[in-house]
């Protein structure tokens, strides 16, 4: 089960998600991060973060 939590990230959010696929969970992470906090591109660097941040 992987699991990621915004406040991971140092962001002042509540939002938390698990799955049990990697690739399911880094989509969710990109709506959350479109929908929530105005993230329109996920850059290389902005991934590799979200990747460090997910736990498993």
């Amino acid at each position: 089960m992987a699991s990621f939590k915004c406040k991971d990230m140092g962001m002042k959010c509540a939002f938390e998600v698990k799955d049990e696929n990697e690739d399911e969970l880094k989509e969710v992470i990109a709506l959350h991060g479109k929908k929530s906090h105005n993230i329109t591109e996920f850059s290389p660097d902005m991934m590799e973060k979200v990747k460090k941040a997910i736990k498993k």
